[in-house]
């Protein structure tokens, strides 16, 4: 994979991290009140994008499952897994982006 697509590929996880973040905080605080029309309009383009990723089914699964259900739980549970698949993601192409840039 060349540097630029590994570069956009990071910063697109990023971003979706960041949404994803966001849409815990609002879960963990606001629990039964939590917004669902808003949590689903946060991470639209994240579910869409990566619905058919191997590793981050299950946990999008989860979010919309919870979503759909509008169970603060399972859209909190699910968010917590993508968020940490994500960083993993992050960290891999980061310290590739370092090795292949020396």
């Amino acid at each position: 994979m060349s540097f630029s697509k590994k570069f956009y590929d990071m910063q697109d996880f990023i971003l979706s991290r960041t949404a994803l973040e966001k849409v815990k905080r609002h879960v963990e605080e606001r629990k039964e009140n939590s917004v669902y029309k808003w949590i689903s309009s946060e991470l639209n383009y994240f579910l869409n994008k990566y619905e058919n990723e191997e590793d981050l089914k299950q946990c999008i699964g989860k979010i919309k499952d919870g979503l759909s259900k509008e169970n603060y739980n399972d859209v909190l549970q699910g968010s917590k897994e993508c968020i940490e698949i994500l960083s993993k993601k992050i960290n891999e192409l980061y310290e590739s982006l370092m090795e292949q840039g020396q």
